[in-house]
């Protein structure tokens, strides 16, 4: 099986020093209309997405949708296709939600199913992409490419985003330079003036002596201690300047802020908050409103493009009556779901006792005959002491 994966070259990345001039003109080459190229973008994103904060949003952003349950259910009655939905559950789709979206933070994505068999999908090299001209360079320095809509390609590659979407990262990199050039200025002023400047007079003149008394200034300040000429006074001074911490650790929390806000929609989801109710009101902007937006994303990406590649393998998947759907009852805890199921029992329905059984995770045996007077006693006890 041929594959487009297979073909492209591997090349050098560029992980020099990230700045601002860098990241403009990577910004202008991967936006030119006539030649654009994304390697100088797709390098600076590989070099700065290690940073501990951005790595905490964007796994806690993935999370709070490769994390959310989900079903295959029929069109036509909305049941739930189990089996269908317990193929779902395997490795290989966990791996290829990651890659859906990791789209959300690179930019657009070609995702290739190169082994059909045992369902292993790859990603092509960011950097080899060209969306806007429809192409995969197999090397970047190439001035022609692969067209990723040929047709020979249809059945193999699944598209993730529009071609000129360059991500999250293409606003963030400026804050991530930033901060990683406070941090550096930070350890470079401590190197400087973290330890207290020691200085020595004497009356010593001759050059053998000024040459034993430096380096016994050196060992002092490696063991705290030296033997020094008569005649010599020795003085520490502390640095005496701003408070370093305020300048360098501010300018990094605000910039953690500005990462935060764009990925989580706000900044207390990971981080200490002023009150609990606000730390709530960012995690409901999370989970209430931009993860649902990823998540319609994803539901696209595998109905619209997922089910039909794998419906052309011969997996028992069928575009026409099978739909991929994140479960809606996952909005309401346990508490409140059984609160619900409760009342309604309460005012004479009857519930599936399988249904309950799954739902809350209780092995139910059977029924077992209750004394209403007793129970009506139990109830009012447990008023009463809960």
């Amino acid at each position: 099986m041929n594959t487009i994966f297979s073909s492209i070259i591997a090349g050098f990345k560029d992980q020099t020093r990230a700045e601002i001039q860098k990241w403009r003109y990577a910004l202008k080459l991967a936006q030119s209309p006539v030649n654009p190229r994304s390697y100088t973008l797709q390098d600076l994103y590989d070099n700065l997405e290690s940073d501990g904060h951005f790595l905490a949003q964007k796994e806690l952003r993935k999370t709070a949708t490769s994390g959310y349950g989900f079903s295959i259910i029929d069109k036509k009655t909305g049941e739930v296709n189990q089996e269908k939905t317990d193929f779902f559950c395997g490795e290989w789709f966990y791996n290829f939600l990651d890659y859906v979206l990791d789209s959300i933070f690179k930019g657009f994505t070609l995702i290739e199913l190169t082994d059909p068999k045992n369902l292993k999908f790859e990603v092509l090299p960011r950097r080899n992409v060209v969306g806007g001209l429809g192409i995969v360079l197999r090397d970047i320095g190439d001035n022609t490419g692969i067209d990723f809509n040929a047709k020979e390609f249809q059945n193999t590659l699944i598209k993730v985003g529009k071609p000129s979407d360059l991500g999250l990262m293409a606003e963030l990199c400026g804050q991530l330079i930033w901060k990683r050039n406070a941090q550096q200025s930070w350890a470079e002023f401590t190197e400087r003036f973290g330890m207290p400047l020691i200085t020595a007079t004497t009356n010593q003149t001759s050059p053998a002596d000024i040459r034993q008394l430096d380096e016994m200034l050196a060992a002092l300040g490696e063991s705290a201690r030296a033997v020094l000429p008569e005649g010599t006074t020795m003085n520490v001074t502390p640095f005496a300047g701003s408070d370093a911490y305020k300048v360098y650790d501010a300018q990094i929390d605000r910039i953690n802020a500005e990462i935060s806000k764009p990925i989580t929609g706000g900044t207390m989801v990971t981080d200490d908050g002023s009150s609990r109710s606000q730390s709530e009101v960012h995690e409901r902007n999370l989970d209430d409103k931009i993860s649902e937006a990823d998540r319609r994303m994803v539901s696209f990406v595998i109905n619209g493009q997922l089910i039909p590649l794998l419906n052309r393998f011969k997996y028992p998947l069928n575009p026409d009556t099978d739909k991929f759907q994140f479960n809606q009852s996952f909005e309401l805890n346990l508490t409140e779901h059984w609160n619900i199921v409760s009342q309604m029992i309460a005012q004479g329905y009857e519930v599936d006792e399988k249904w309950l059984a799954q739902t809350f995770n209780v092995p139910i045996t059977g029924r077992k005959e209750i004394d209403n007077s007793q129970l009506t006693i139990n109830n009012s006890l447990y008023r009463n002491f809960r």
